[in-house]
């Protein structure tokens, strides 16, 4: 590791014999240099780590080091008018406000690296939005109707990309693609020839650089560089629900389904099939956060792992329902909600936690969360 020096840590049977000289043993593994044993430790998996540092002090010492911790994303409220934002931690179940007054007026559209995509009132001026550094970075208007918008990382990063998705026609599919600086969004048209219910759709998810949309039993793999859309369609009696959301972990593909009537079905695509994710052993750490407008799926984040994480709007309170796997089902919520202090709020979805709370106006709320478990 940079700044670490590896030293060597000698046997207890690598001493000097009575003759002045030294007598040879077999090197064990608590003989590797300490560079060396955190570069090894620094490939395992978060529950392997753990393991491995109880194997002696040395191997402690370097897991310790080495062990990465996933970070959990906090939930955002977006006002349907005023300036005044909420943002709660799930973890620690504590709320807090920020006022923003650039986003007064505006919608939520998507959100991915702590930055927000916002659209005006109108359907056709969309904006970058940092809640945090409070960047505002606007983009040309659309020349389409916008049904979903998402872009593939922070907009300052140089490499961003946005697109837009509108099914005008039944059978035909607008895409439009923008990039930060651009005066214009390029405009593409696909048609297909499957039939689908296109307000059963899910959000819009950036992985290995494609965008994916999944609709109706149908998933779209739009790869902007090439400008080129394949779809993949399954069984739609399998995936009727009210409520469907895509993320992504390390390039694999996760598909939640929400009812009132079912409980959450979570699904992992595999060689081109969904599998469907019925034990903690399957999930094998991973949490799963979802929402309207963006979800995510993060490994080893402590205090939340096998877990499913739903953000949801409720006229009179914030709401975060969180889904335990046990015994090979998923529980029935526990829901945490708080009353809001007025109930205008429009949209929740998910958005990096702030990098520096001591920075940042943040006003704790005050009233304690209530927990309740659905029946």
């Amino acid at each position: 590791m940079t700044g670490r020096r590896g030293k060597h840590i000698l046997s207890k049977d690598n001493v000097n014999n009575n003759n002045g000289s030294w007598s040879k043993s077999v090197p064990t593994f608590s003989d590797l240099p300490t560079c060396l044993l955190e570069l090894i430790l620094s490939y395992l998996l978060l529950k392997d780590n753990i393991i491995a540092s109880a194997v002696c002090k040395a191997w402690g010492k370097a897991a310790e080091y080495v062990r990465v911790v996933g970070k959990h994303p906090w939930i955002i409220s977006i006002p349907f008018c005023g300036s005044l934002i909420d943002l709660f931690d799930p973890l620690h179940w504590k709320r807090y406000t920020l006022n923003l007054p650039q986003m007064a007026g505006s919608f939520v559209c998507y959100s991915k690296d702590g930055w927000l995509l916002m659209r005006r009132s109108s359907f056709v001026e969309l904006f970058f939005f940092n809640p945090y550094t409070q960047e505002l970075i606007t983009l040309p208007k659309c020349n389409i109707h916008i049904q979903k918008v998402a872009f593939s990382s922070a907009p300052t990063s140089g490499t961003c990309v946005s697109v837009s998705l509108n099914f005008a026609l039944q059978y035909r599919l607008s895409i439009g693609i923008c990039y930060p600086g651009a005066t214009e969004w390029i405009t593409l048209e696909f048609p297909f020839s499957l039939d689908f219910d296109p307000f059963m759709h899910s959000n819009v998810v950036y992985a290995n650089g494609h965008f994916f949309y999944f609709t109706g039993g149908i998933l779209f793999d739009f790869d902007p560089a090439s400008r080129t859309l394949i779809h993949q369609a399954w069984d739609e009696s399998l995936y009727q629900a009210k409520n469907v959301y895509l993320m992504e972990q390390k390039g694999e593909l996760f598909l939640m389904h929400s009812s009132r009537s079912v409980t959450q079905m979570v699904y992992k695509l595999v060689s081109s099939k969904w599998e469907e994710i019925s034990s903690a052993t399957t999930l094998d750490g991973l949490t799963i956060f979802a929402s309207r407008f963006s979800s995510d799926a993060r490994m080893d984040v402590l205090g939340m792992r096998n877990r499913v994480y739903l953000a949801k709007y409720s006229s009179d309170s914030m709401q975060c329902e969180f889904y335990s796997f046990r015994e090979g089902r998923l529980l029935r919520p526990l829901i945490v909600s708080q009353r809001l202090d007025e109930p205008n709020f429009f949209e929740s979805l998910w958005i990096e936690p702030p990098p520096c709370m001591d920075v940042l106006d943040f006003k704790l709320r005050k009233g304690k969360a209530k927990v309740t478990i659905a029946l």
